[in-house]
């Protein structure tokens, strides 16, 4: 299992990019959020990574947090939404839009996303609405802006990797920027260790 990716951005378009890591090119699907936080082509990535493996393909999804993460995976779930329709529905609305209009159960919303029929779409609100009443904002995708340096995702990644908790590590990331603006990833780190332990 591929969890994530650290390297050079060799290239990027809407739809996906191409990071270098130690000489390999590895192929990711990505959203329109994420595009939005990808830096230029020859400077350092860090991307979250779904892989994908059916009888005919394997393929990787990159995300710039855990949150759009587990979004994508929550979709992937419901019967009949395959990893690129999932991609598509989370690059046509915000993901905080996305939550109200299930909760307000918007049919249309979704039918505008190609692939998805009525059917479809109402089985995608029955299987997500509850969830998200009960969820709270902080365990859903944040609006986009939040947590997307390239310092946040790096640190981020390492404290996950030590095993901290990834609601509990972007509140406090977030809560550091938010009061000493952004830093070095080592020092991000540094900081947010104190408060976690």
């Amino acid at each position: 299992m591929i969890e994530y990716l650290h390297g050079k951005l060799h290239s990027k378009n809407k739809s996906n990019v191409v990071i270098d890591v130690n000489g390999v090119g590895y192929l990711c699907n990505i959203t329109s959020s994420t595009y939005d936080q990808c830096p230029q082509a020859g400077e350092l990535i860090s991307l979250l990574i779904h892989f994908s493996v059916t009888e005919n393909s394997q393929e990787l999804f990159g995300f710039h947090d855990e949150k759009e993460r587990t979004m994508f995976k929550m979709l992937i779930g419901i019967s009949g939404i395959g990893p690129k329709t999932a991609i598509a529905m989370l690059s046509n609305i915000s993901p905080q839009e996305f939550k109200k209009r299930i909760i307000s159960s918007e049919v249309s919303m979704l039918t505008a996303v190609p692939g998805i029929g009525p059917k479809t779409a109402k089985r995608i609100i029955i299987e997500l609405k509850d969830k998200f009443i009960k969820m709270s904002d902080d365990d859903l995708p944040i609006e986009e802006g939040s947590g997307g340096s390239l310092a946040q995702i790096e640190a981020s990644d390492a404290l996950a990797l030590l095993g901290f908790k990834s609601k509990d590590i972007q509140h406090v990331l977030d809560s550091i920027v938010e009061s000493d603006g952004l830093d070095k990833t080592e020092n991000l780190i540094r900081k947010a260790l104190k408060l976690l332990n």
